[in-house]
């Protein structure tokens, strides 16, 4: 029989994986353990990344049994080789990347292996993570019988594992989509057959699974599959008002502007820097009080982007701090910056960290397509939204955004829409529906 009381999350990126999907997974964990389930989470030993996350780690501690395995991807591959190769370096103060070169990115065998990645490994690199996944999911749940297997991705090779262990064991299956897989429009398939296999394995997983639930896309995957549109569910991303009411804004003179992230796919901050560019040589002035921060993931194309504008005085890379510094820099920010694919028209996409500029104080300067993103924004107000490849416009965006600041002018914000993306209320959806596909368990 199954136990009614224990939930397996399998999941590669998970707490100390700085950014991504690591604060939705953290959900995931607390909402399962405040509902009285006992999460086991199936995740990967550690793997090259560009920081670790301690601060979201310890917001799971003592929530879940973690059960970390080896792996045969790429990213677990290249740590053991940079672990044998180099010895460990002692913590270091924060580098600002735009004038520092110590964060780089890695050399010519991980660079030749991203070249190659989408021909060879699909449909991800993570596929090389799948048996060690499948292994000990099938050692745990022939001993311990849980009465749920939750699958997150990306990457979306994570979901094939939920599938093999939907043959095997007939347990109830929810895949938890926080990104899009055979649509999304930042991923280029080398090939149309590429493209198509990674549909048809999408189409198995989301016709097998007994749930799916979807950070954004819903209406997206309901024009895919209108017949298995009943066990959709919405699950947008959020915050957790606790990171911003136990944060202290810091204390930054001027014009700030911040961007927390990286840049990747169809993402740049080209066309800003350009407009940033071009707004500093009709108005120096302003340059004295302008500084823009980007916190993150950068790759030194972006450093070296920054130095071609000249920007090096008013723009300032720094490396990943961990979530639990980020809402100290939100709370101070007067401008909040997002980017998204510059030469897209729409894009269902909306990326985590939008549910937390909401909820910061600042403006948001979205240079975004249209699509659910600007759909969110309108709805929280206190938002510019301009096209991401119009530097004109991005200028006058900017100006005005100056302009609003110089008077002391605030946003105004729909406080009812974003509470609603507190983690309080998604935890709710998230016990709501887990609750549904455990008692359809303890009945079959």
């Amino acid at each position: 029989m199954p136990n009614p009381r224990k939930v397996m999350l399998i999941s590669y990126v998970y707490p100390p994986a700085p950014g991504g999907g690591s604060p939705r997974l953290v959900r995931w964990t607390r909402a399962l353990s405040q509902a009285g389930y006992e999460p086991i989470v199936i995740t990967v030993k550690p793997t090259f990344t560009r920081g670790e996350d301690l601060s979201l780690l310890s917001e799971v501690s003592g929530l879940a049994r973690i059960e970390r395995t080896s792996s045969l991807d790429p990213k677990r591959i290249f740590y053991l080789f940079q672990k044998l190769a180099r010895p460990p370096k002692p913590a270091s103060k924060q580098k600002e990347l735009t004038r520092e070169t110590g964060a780089t990115a890695p050399g010519f065998a991980f660079r030749l292996y991203s070249a190659a990645r989408n021909w060879f490994l699909i449909p991800d690199e993570m596929i090389g993570w799948a048996p060690f996944a499948v292994l000990r999911a099938l050692r745990i749940i022939r001993k311990e019988r849980p009465a749920l297997i939750i699958t997150s991705s990306s990457p979306h090779s994570v979901q094939l594992i939920g599938l093999i262990l939907k043959k095997i064991f007939r347990i109830p299956w929810l895949a938890d989509f926080r990104d899009a897989w055979a649509r999304h429009p930042y991923y280029l398939y080398p090939t149309g057959w590429h493209r198509r296999l990674n549909a048809k394995m999408e189409a198995a997983v989301i016709k097998n699974a007994d749930a799916a639930t979807w950070a954004y896309g819903l209406k997206d995957a309901e024009k895919a599959y209108p017949r298995l549109k009943n066990k959709f569910h919405s699950l947008h991303n959020g915050f957790h008002e606790k990171d911003f009411s136990d944060a202290v804004p810091l204390r930054q003179p001027g014009f700030n502007l911040l961007y927390l992230g990286a840049f990747y796919g169809a993402q740049t901050p080209k066309f800003f820097l350009a407009a940033l560019k071009s707004l500093l040589q009709k108005r120096p002035e302003i340059g004295s009080e302008l500084r823009v921060w980007m916190i993150g993931q950068f790759n030194p194309e972006h450093i070296e982007l920054v130095k071609s504008f000249g920007l090096q005085d008013q723009v300032t890379l720094k490396e990943f701090l961990p979530h639990g510094e980020i809402a100290s820099w939100m709370l101070s920010a007067d401008v909040l910056l997002l980017f998204l694919g510059a030469d897209l028209r729409d894009s269902m996409v909306i990326p985590g960290k939008v549910f937390e500029y909401i909820r910061a104080p600042g403006w948001i300067l979205a240079m975004i397509p249209e699509g659910e993103t600007a759909e969110v924004l309108r709805a929280a107000g206190g938002s510019l939204i301009v096209p991401g490849s119009q530097p004109e416009k991005i200028e006058a965006a900017l100006l005005e955004l100056y302009r609003l600041w110089k008077q002391g002018q605030k946003p105004s914000r729909d406080q009812a829409y974003v509470s609603s993306k507190e983690e309080d209320q998604l935890k709710r959806e998230i016990i709501k529906i887990v609750s549904s596909l455990t008692a359809t368990n303890r009945k079959t």
